[in-house]
């Protein structure tokens, strides 16, 4: 730990334009930056009583990133992994809790897999790639009062930008190590007027060898955006985000050697000593898809109220082919509509009402090649809820104090399963227990000494996917039949959080310092259990879902932003986290620690501008943590405890212009993994060193 301290200490405690950019003490409207906190509710981020942090486009390419998890890597507070590289499993943990509790939203609008196992976005992490995006936007604590369902560590805004007056456009190639191939385009254009706009973008990037030279891997993005204002008051807005991908699997890593007589010795990692990281198996792959429209309707009643609704359709399939054995089937459907009041009585405050409907489709079929095994699952919920939301400003906007509230009501449709022996056919369904939300903060700032502080506290929840509550497998053993896993009674996930964080600016906001202490409890969550009731008269012989308690992650984030001159921007943070469970997470090992999660982890981003020629230096650092690996040779987990990563990338380019800057020609070149640090993420192999080079020519 002492290590840490002298590494964040060394370095000044700066940040860059990473975090929120940075507020004037004297606000001054024409250059304040605005964060969207809620669907369609802007607020200065220096208001934002918060945590909120801020990508940018241009950040984006100054690192030249081609997915979203690339970008979320130096997000205080973040543990972000990827399992074997481009396309492969990408989960994020904020602040020590699980994948599921961090919303991801496109404009303001959830996305998430209805087919997951936790009804989640993680099956589609690593296919989102950076199309085309104005910004991301971070806001880190609970936020289900205004997000909803998944929101209880908090949420990651994924916002396309808004059409431009005249034809705006860009092209771009790059090519690499590993294979890599990737082109993107996009073009916009409007009326001088505003009345009307579009944006299309499309992107290809594929990795014909990957880590071992044989992890193939290919993900087509296609967006769109349409804003048309028909009337002074009214203005529409369509969009679309397609995702197809297509990525080869590899077998799970192994223990290797002597393993030692009792589980609840730690294992120190080695590879090819004491494990096997992930192998090759060619005939596995994952093919996924997801298809997001959204239509959204504003209209102002008023100079002091207006009227936002909109409604969102996604679709999700995933095919996954295990090796010519078995090829499983999912699908998922989420149709949204929601509409809400917004009303600012003064330009102090703002109250938002309003409500949504949700319904939800699971789907999965097992396909086996002697048909033994075929199955089908259809399940079916929806919701109704109430949500409402205050944001007060006073003392000339030093005093930001908001509140929420949210209720949602949910209804269960009959389950549809094959006809061989089907469980739940005798359970009487009754609708589920509702999940209430409320929230809470505040912020004040000393404009004197430069000092603003905050608080909040809310807590969280989250709705039971379709497959915990429905969930079946097929068994061979005696009978061939249904075996149930769900539990269509389960209540929701619960939490409580409390975050509370001071900033600090100096040399004429050059920088700015920011410390911010976490405590989120789970008091309430959903979990598999070995032993569990029976739902009327479907036993559940192997196990199944039921609620559990808990547990617990606290810690601190330290971060800072600095800005020596006008072409240099520097970010660093330093987070502690220290999460543990009631129940140790792999049974018979004593370790009540959350696996997957550093204690400490350091992130460094630098840019330095020399009038058109850019470098951008990208670090990440953690320490030790545990993962388990199950052992094919004694059918029993372990825990391995991994070395953190050390990884730097490097990122550089020029810009030239053409006709007066008309028209722009930019390349640009990137090393990952610049030392070629040698690291594992729970047993899996991640990138070595490699670079690739890109030109891009805009207009």
């Amino acid at each position: 730990m002492k290590r840490f301290f002298l590494i964040f200490f060394a370095l000044g405690s700066v940040a860059s334009a990473q975090t929120e950019p940075t507020p004037s003490p004297t606000p001054t409207p024409q250059i304040r930056e605005t964060v969207t906190v809620s669907a369609d509710a802007p607020q200065p981020i220096d208001e934002v009583s918060k945590t909120v942090n801020v990508i940018t486009g241009q950040e984006m390419r100054d690192r030249a990133d081609i997915t979203l998890v690339d970008s979320l890597r130096t997000i205080p507070g973040f543990r972000v992994q990827q399992l074997g590289g481009f396309g492969r499993t990408a989960s994020i943990k904020t602040r020590g809790l699980r994948n599921q509790d961090t919303a991801i939203l496109i404009d303001g609008v959830r996305l998430r897999d209805a087919s997951a196992i936790t009804g989640d976005a993680s099956p589609f992490l690593s296919d989102v790639t950076l199309t085309s995006v104005s910004r991301v936007e971070v806001l880190r604590g609970s936020g289900s009062s205004l997000y909803g369902t998944n929101a209880v560590g908090g949420t990651i805004d994924f916002q396309t930008p808004k059409p431009q007056a005249g034809p705006h456009g860009q092209v771009s190639y790059a090519a690499g190590g590993l294979g890599l191939h990737r082109f993107r385009g996009n073009i916009s254009d409007g009326t001088a007027d505003g009345r009307f706009g579009f944006n299309l973008a499309v992107a290809r990037t594929a990795y014909t060898k990957g880590i071992d030279g044989e992890d193939d891997a290919h993900n087509t993005n296609i967006q769109s955006r349409i804003d048309y204002s028909p009337f002074s008051r009214t203005s529409f807005s369509g969009r679309i985000f397609v995702s197809d991908a297509y990525v080869r699997l590899n077998s799970s890593p192994d223990t290797f050697g002597t393993l030692p007589p009792l589980s609840s010795t730690i294992i120190d990692a080695k590879p090819g000593v004491n494990f096997l990281p992930d192998a090759n198996d060619p005939l596995a792959n994952q093919k996924s898809k997801f298809f997001n429209g959204q239509i959204a309707v504003t209209q102002v009643l008023s100079s002091k109220a207006s009227l936002a609704a909109y409604y969102s359709g996604l679709r999700t399939a995933r095919k996954n082919d295990n090796s010519g054995f078995s090829l499983s089937l999912f699908d998922g459907t989420i149709q949204t509509a929601s509409a809400a009041l917004n009303w600012s009585p003064n330009s102090g405050h703002d109250v938002k009402i309003g409500y949504e409907f949700e319904h939800e489709k699971f789907g999965n079929d097992g396909i086996t090649p002697s048909g033994l095994g075929n199955f089908f699952t259809r399940a079916f919920q929806s919701s109704n809820t109430l949500f409402a939301q205050d944001v007060v400003s006073l003392i000339d906007g030093k005093l930001q104090v908001a509140g929420g509230f949210r209720a949602q009501f949910f209804s269960l449709g009959d389950p549809r399963f094959s006809l061989v022996n089907a469980p739940y056919s005798t359970v009487s369904l009754e609708n589920p227990p509702s999940a209430y939300t409320f929230d809470g903060a505040a912020s004040y700032f000393f404009e004197k000494s430069g000092t603003k502080v905050r608080v909040h506290v809310g807590n969280g929840y989250r709705v039971p996917s379709l497959y915990e509550r429905f969930g079946t497998f097929f068994s061979t053993f005696g009978t061939p039949s249904f075996v149930a896993l769900g539990d269509p009674d389960l209540k929701p996930e619960k939490t409580l959080a409390f975050d509370g964080g001071v900033e600090q600016y100096f040399a004429k906001q050059k920088i700015k310092l920011t410390a911010v202490y976490f405590y989120t409890w789970l008091t309430d969550t959903i979990g598999f259990g070995n032993t569990v009731p029976a739902i009327g008269s479907t036993q559940r012989p192997f196990g199944g879902y039921e609620n559990q308690k808990g547990g617990i992650a606290r810690g601190a984030e330290f971060s800072g932003t600095f800005k020596p001159t006008r072409s240099t921007d520097i970010f660093s943070s330093y987070t502690f986290t220290n999460s543990d469970q009631r129940v140790p997470q792999v049974s018979g090992t004593g370790v009540v620690d959350t696996l997957g999660i550093p204690k400490h982890q350091f992130t460094l981003v630098a840019t330095q501008r020399i009038k058109r020629f850019w470098v951008n230096a990208d670090l990440l650092v953690a320490s030790d943590y545990l993962a388990p690996i199950f052992s094919n040779a004694t059918f029993n987990t372990y825990l391995f405890r991994f070395d953190g990563n050390r990884r730097i990338d490097l990122t550089a380019g020029y810009t030239f212009p053409i006709k007066k800057d008309k028209f722009n020609l930019r390349v640009f070149g990137t090393v990952e993994n610049l030392f070629d640090d040698e690291y594992f993420e729970n047993g899996f192999r991640t990138v070595p060193r490699n670079g690739r080079i890109g030109v891009s020519f805009g207009f």
